[in-house]
């Protein structure tokens, strides 16, 4: 039987070295008990990945050392110095001030119910308030640990002052802040946004101020003795007779274990790992109390009720802190240099990875909810009408189909699992993944090409095509909440994701029925609208070199994009360069296109390669112009590919082809030419003077970028012809003036609000002058 695979924490606690209570077998998993129902509260350390994306270190929690935290930690360890002088004087037989004093309690109660706030608001399940309470607690003891010892070498000598018990009131002050501190925090939740956290999310917090000892010393101690103030007042205890008993528990259990081996047989079963413990750890063993005392021959030694009730709970609280102790060393502060996140260790610095998001529980959120990443989409072409197809004939069709999407699923999970990738969201004709690496989602989409055609081959139902659409982009993490103790669960949503769906868009004759379907249903006559799109209805759009193959992408008429295969952003590209840098690039000739290789994973001896070509810049709707390239999967050339020169440029050689290309080409497809935002504006500014801007239309903020005026002469316009008819026409020759005077000058903005008041305004979309600014 294979053993479940250990925690975060169980991992923190099997590596720790300075715990002293906790036995194997509870470091291994049984420390649970000792926590009860708030066990599954405790917070979860996570590997962190340094800035190659591949080395890991922790697991551990990023806390970002923020100007904010950094002041709040000042302001603590302020208050707790005056705490800690003000208590020596008292003990010293002074009368200090204490005005001063309370006043400071008073802003750190405000100061850390903002914090507290902050992180109850924002938590959905991560453990933020028990992290925050991790944190907190081990700045307070580290901060009294410092203050006293100062306070030690600047007490007097034969000063009656006694350190420990001062330490053991700060723990009952500090736990006294925080109970303050979470209380106004819950009252501001209630009264601001209607929130109250549910009680769980406040056991944690609760349970450590009710130990106090998490409070009390800043690393778990073997000495039982630096224990007294907090056994004499907070266990009620009288030490002295205590640590007798105790001596005397653990001398029985030496005798018993060294003398009866029908007892040591029974502690084994107690306690499986007795063997490795020493008695006195072993004593803490819930159930070993219990053996000693009812073993055969030892009734008349049995323990006081009260000091054995005090030992069981003294041993539960000690443990718990150890496992507190060991995950506030999973605290680990970031700094920030420039882009890049710092974290010191004992082996110096560590760049971490960018894509990291520290904790910050001094910023509105703790975590920042944007993030970066390499995003890959797929989508099934036609899905839904085979799907419809399959259903019409047959509950057996339809099985075979899902057992065919079974298996394709469980390749595509296998080649997520390769890659790294993290599955995202499944779109029913599709999924979306993410990465950390450009490398890794750029490799994915060639395998999942490759996988896809031979899939296709061996009869899959969804044989109608696969979009693949690879970016560069920042999402928001959109917590989905639910009831429960599981795990957070966050969407992605965003610029990054909008941009996919609009990159695996294939529409093309779709267009021209939407259009027909429209005019009918608005009344125009079937047979003059169909007369009116009759040369267009049947006219293929595509590419003579689309049509030999099957899967390709290009720019329609239209600037709109047809993406039958796959395509990337080339911001996408400029990451992948950098992550590539050095490695040999290729360029070869198919289906009369110049393609840049990038060679791939290398399988049984073939080589493949994954071929790019620049398409342009289509429109997508409701985006800023985004140049894409098309790529593809090479499995095997007809000729050797030509290597390019080493350290070639990946983005100046797909350039410098699409140059070659576009000049081989008839007239160089000058539509590909017209920026989609170039946009002229014209007003009156006399009654028979028209004057005219040409600039880069910005529609968020409705003006026009980088604009120039020029001295256009409207020619050939004829009689009754809007202007926006001629500009049309001219487009590519406007175009080609704009390119000009963009090279001998940046232009200024021009506000169209400021236009639009003047007369005889109108502005056109050179390319699509019917979405032109009104």
């Amino acid at each position: 039987m294979r053993e479940a695979p250990r925690s975060a924490i169980e991992e923190v606690l099997l590596e720790a070295r300075s715990l002293h209570f906790l036995t194997p077998q509870e470091r291994g998993g049984g420390w649970r008990r000792y926590f009860g129902p708030v066990a599954d509260r405790v917070p979860e350390p996570y590997p962190l990945f340094a800035e190659d994306e591949r080395t890991s270190h922790g697991p551990a929690w990023p806390l970002l050392a923020s100007p904010n935290w950094q002041r709040f930690t000042r302001e603590l360890a302020t208050l707790i110095t005056a705490e800690v002088g003000y208590r020596v004087a008292v003990a010293s037989g002074a009368r200090p001030e204490k005005r001063g004093l309370v006043t400071q309690r008073g802003a750190a109660v405000q100061h850390l119910a903002e914090l507290l706030e902050n992180a109850l608001l924002h938590d959905h399940n991560q453990r933020l308030p028990e992290i925050l309470w991790l944190a907190l607690s081990r700045e307070m003891t580290e901060a009294a640990t410092a203050a006293l010892r100062s306070a030690r070498l600047d007490t007097p000598k034969g000063s009656p002052a006694e350190l420990a018990p001062i330490r053991y009131a700060l723990a009952e002050a500090h736990i006294d802040l925080a109970f303050r501190a979470e209380a106004e925090a819950v009252g501001r939740l209630k009264r601001s946004a209607d929130f109250e956290p549910p009680p769980r999310t406040l056991a944690f917090g609760r349970l450590l101020r009710e130990d106090v000892l998490p409070f009390l010393l800043p690393a778990p101690t073997a000495r039982l003795a630096d224990l007294d103030p907090y056994l004499r007042i907070r266990l009620a205890l009288d030490v002295s007779r205590f640590h007798t008993a105790l001596a005397t528990a653990v001398a029985w259990l030496d005798e018993m274990r060294q003398e009866n081996l029908t007892f040591a047989r029974a502690l084994s079963l107690v306690a499986p790992e007795a063997t490795q413990c020493p008695s006195w750890q072993l004593i803490f063993v819930p159930g070993v109390l219990d053996l000693l005392e009812t073993f055969e021959g030892r009734a008349a030694q049995k323990l006081p009720a009260d000091i054995r009730t005090a030992m069981e709970s003294l041993g539960a609280r000690l443990k718990r802190f150890e496992v507190v102790a060991a995950l506030r060393e999973c605290l680990l502060p970031v700094t920030v240099r420039g882009n890049t996140l710092l974290v010191e260790t004992s082996g110096g610095s560590i760049r971490l990875s960018s894509s990291i998001r520290p904790l910050d529980f001094a910023a509105p959120g703790v975590v920042d909810s944007t993030v970066r990443r390499y995003g890959l989409l797929y989508d099934l072409v036609e899905f839904t009408q085979i799907l419809e197809g399959l259903r019409r004939r047959g509950r057996s069709a339809e099985d075979e189909a899902l057992r065919f999407m079974v298996r394709f699923q469980q390749r595509v999970q296998e080649i997520r699992q390769r890659h790294r990738l993290h599955f995202e969201k499944f779109l029913g004709d599709g999924a979306f993944f993410s990465a950390r690496r450009p490398a890794a989602a750029f490799f994915a989409a060639a395998e999942l090409r490759q996988l896809y055609e031979t899939f296709r081959v061996q009869g899959f139902p969804f044989d109608r095509g696969l979009r693949l659409a690879v970016n560069v982009g920042t999402y928001h993490l959109l917590p989905m909440v639910a009831e429960g103790e599981g795990a957070p669960h966050f969407e992605f949503l965003g610029h990054g994701l909008v941009e996919l769906a609009r990159l695996t868009t294939g529409k093309t004759t779709q267009e021209v029925e939407d259009i027909a379907d429209f005019l009918i249903s608005a009344g125009y006559d079937v047979h003059r609208v169909l007369e009116f799109l009759e040369p267009v209805r049947h006219a293929s759009r595509h590419p003579d070199h689309v049509r030999q193959r099957p899967y390709a992408a290009f720019l329609a008429e239209n600037q709109e994009l047809v993406n039958l295969g796959g395509v990337v952003t080339e911001a996408f590209l400029r990451e992948l360069e950098a992550e590539l840098a050095g490695q040999p690039l290729f360029e070869a000739e198919q289906w009369g296109l110049r393609w840049l290789l990038v060679p791939g994973p290398t399988e049984d001896g073939r080589s493949n390669y994954v071929g790019l070509r620049l398409l342009g810049t289509p429109r997508l709707k409701g985006l800023d112009p985004t140049p894409v390239a098309e790529m593809a999967v090479f499995e095997a050339m007809a000729e050797p590919p030509l290597p390019l020169p080493q350290g070639a440029s990946l983005l100046d050689s797909l350039q410098r082809l699409a140059g070659r290309e576009s000049g081989a080409a008839e007239s160089g497809k000058p539509e590909a030419l017209v920026d989609p935002r170039l946009c002229v504006a014209s007003v009156l500014e006399a009654p028979d003077t028209r004057i005219w801007y040409i600039g880069l239309f910005h529609e968020e903020v409705d003006a026009l970028f980088h604009a120039f005026r020029v001295p256009l002469s409207p020619v050939g316009v004829q009689d009754g012809e809007p202007f926006e008819s001629w500009l049309f026409r001219q487009r590519f020759e406007l175009a080609k003036l704009y390119r000009g005077l963009r090279r001998d000058g940046h232009g200024a903005t021009l506000s169209l609000a400021d236009l639009r008041s003047r007369d005889g305004y109108f502005a056109c979309l050179l390319q699509a002058p019917h979405r032109s600014p009104r």
